[in-house]
This record gives C-alpha cells, structure tokens and sequence, in this order.
C-alpha cells in the first residue's frame, strides 16, 4: 500500500518515469476494500455477491508496494536510509489512526485492551489469533505485512537486482505458482482460524504478492516493455474480481486474481513508462490515488461514525437497505475523502517531509 513518494523526491539516480496511473488504480483497490466494509451495516442483496471479493484490494495493493519499490531503488542506497524514508512515509500517518481508533473505542463505551497497544510495534499479524491482528482497528493487519516487506526488501532486492531477465520471469512463475499452492494448502486444511491466517494475514506467505511486484518492477527497469492488451487486462482483472466472490476463502483473498492483478500492474505501468495516454494520470484521480493509503487508515472508522450518527437519528443501521442504505453509504464515503485528505495533508505530508533523511529532504 506504497505511493511512489521516492519517484517525486528529484532523486540524482537515473530519471525514471512517474506511476501515476498505479497510483490512479490504487485509489480504485482501497475503494473495493471499502466496499467490503460497507457490507457490515445494513441489509445488502446483489453487493454481497459483488463486493465480498474486495479483499483483494490488499493484494494490489502488495503488488504495486513491490513495483515500485523495485523501480524507484537507487543505486548505492543504504539499509538505513531506506528504512528512514519508509518510517518517515507511512508511520506518522499510522500513529495518528492508532490513536482515532482507540478514541473510537473509548467514545463506544468500551476500555481499551493490553492488546489495543500492539499495532504500534506492526508485529500484530505474526500473531495467529484475530483479537491480536484486527486489535484496535481491522485494516491494520496489512500494514504489520508491509513493515515486514521493507525489512526484508533491502536483502531480496540485492539479489533480484543482479539476476538475468530470464531468471526473473522464471522467479516470477515460480512465485505465481508458489501463490496457488498456499491457497491450495489453505483449502486442505479446511476453513478456520488458523488456515485464515496462514493464507490471509501471515506476512510470510503475503511476502509473495509483494515479491510478485519487486520481479516486476526490476523487469521493467531492465528495459522490457511487453504490453499486453488492456482492454483483455481489463476484462481479465473484471472477470476474476467477481469469480473471487464465489470460491471458497483460501482462493478469493489472493489466489484467483494475483495473474490478473499482475497484469495490470504491468500493463498500467508500461503506459507511464511509454508515456501512452491514461485516464488514471487525470489529475483528480492520481490525487485520489494520493490520498488513498490515508483512506485506507480511517475508511472504518469514517463508516462507524457515519452509520451511528444516522442510527442515533433512528435510522437504524441493521435494518437500512436499497435507496436509503445506498445513501448512508455514499455519505460515508464523502465523510473517509474527507478525512482521508485531512490526513493527507495536514500529518502524512509534512511529517514525510519532516522525517526523512536530511539528504534526500535537501534534494
């Protein structure tokens, strides 16, 4: 859930283009997590066989985080700067979210647990139980995945970097394969908590989505610039959206769309990269897509307070459905752009700015 921050720093390593077409989609990913969501209030029909998939909103999100990793490494970087940058990125913001959620839970009556405090340490999801990875607010879990993600990624990308093409796009294959089979294992297993977590949260077996994106990325670097059609990447990406809503769980999280989601990510990037004409660079979406690892952080806590604002008025959120149900959840999604730019601007920004590593602010 990364915006490309190092492709705007005016970094002196080789020039390479913005994504702002992925940052586009990324919008449109946090948007199907938040309709999922949605699906908690009220009483929905056709959304629930719409919508349920939106999960895999995540598992885009992982993919485009290890894109543009990849293709914004500067040679020459260190462990340390790029682990200083990561903070200065995605933390602040976090921290602030933390605390609105244990608001959130004290102003529903409710004390907060020991537990509450463990999402501050991102170590929440190597913990098989969900009182421990959903603690203080649900959407937190993927961030625990992505601090393990950057740790790691300084070591992997040391030997992707130096791999031949071939050998990338054999590792690529393998880890697409390697996906399956953990969906495959999950669904052996059977269905219960800990097979959930195995394949949904353990930030290992998430590692592959990001890899996924990092093989990708360097791919790109290297010059290829294969692209596939988009209309067919569209309507493969639309076709396994909705055929994620039926399958069993250990395949709808990640499994049925990470080729398709694949594909995208390439395909939207190879339209930066050559500078093709894009929706997802007009300037309001690529903004929205700014705005969206901000949306991500309080989109619940936005819907929580919408729906209790209009139960207190005695509309009462259980029993909301079709126009009215339509309505409460179209304002609560103006209340999470709201909040999410408030987010955006006035801590994620200024505190990147703040944070980051004196060189690099300098630049």
């Amino acid at each position: 859930m990364d915006v490309p921050a190092e492709a705007r720093s005016g970094d002196p390593a080789p020039v390479r283009s913005r994504l702002d077409s992925l940052t586009g989609l990324r919008f449109f990913a946090a948007l199907a997590v938040f309709a999922l969501h949605s699906l908690s209030f009220g009483q929905h029909t056709w959304a629930i066989a719409v919508f349920t998939a939106g999960t895999t909103g995540v598992s885009f999100f992982f993919i485009v985080s290890g894109f543009v990793m990849s293709w914004t490494a500067r040679p020459g970087d260190t462990a340390r700067a790029f682990y200083q940058r990561r903070f200065a990125r995605i933390y602040p913001a976090y921290a602030v979210a933390w605390a609105l959620s244990i608001a959130f839970i004290v102003v529903d009556g409710r004390r907060p647990a020991a537990v509450d405090l463990l999402p501050l340490t991102l170590i929440q999801s190597w913990v098989p139980s969900e009182a421990v990875y959903w603690a203080a607010n649900a959407v937190f879990w993927t961030l625990s995945c992505e601090a393990f993600f950057y740790l790691v990624f300084p070591v992997l990308h040391r030997f992707v970097a130096r791999w031949r093409s071939s050998r990338l796009a054999i590792a690529l294959a393998v880890a697409l394969l390697t996906i399956e089979v953990v969906a495959v294992i999950g669904f052996l297993v059977g269905d219960g908590p800990i097979s959930r977590w195995f394949v949904t949260v353990f930030p290992v077996t998430r590692l592959l989505e990001f890899f996924v994106g990092m093989l990708l990325g360097t791919l790109a670097v290297r010059g290829v610039r294969w692209r596939p059609p988009a209309p067919a990447v569209l309507a493969l990406v639309a076709v396994a959206f909705l055929a994620a809503n039926h399958v069993p769980q250990s395949f709808r999280d990640v499994a049925v769309t990470a080729v398709p989601f694949a594909l995208l990510v390439w395909t939207a990037a190879q339209w930066d990269i050559t500078q093709r004409r894009s929706l997802l660079r007009w300037r309001p979406v690529v903004l929205l897509g700014a705005w969206s690892y901000a949306f991500y952080l309080v989109h619940t806590l936005a819907m929580r307070a919408a729906f209790e604002v209009l139960d207190r008025a005695g509309w009462e959120k259980e029993s909301l459905q079709g126009g009215p149900l339509l309505v409460a959840v179209l304002g609560a999604l103006l209340l999470a752009l709201l909040a999410a730019y408030a987010l955006h601007r006035v801590v994620e920004v200024p505190m990147e700015r703040l944070l980051r590593p004196r060189a690099a602010a300098r630049r």
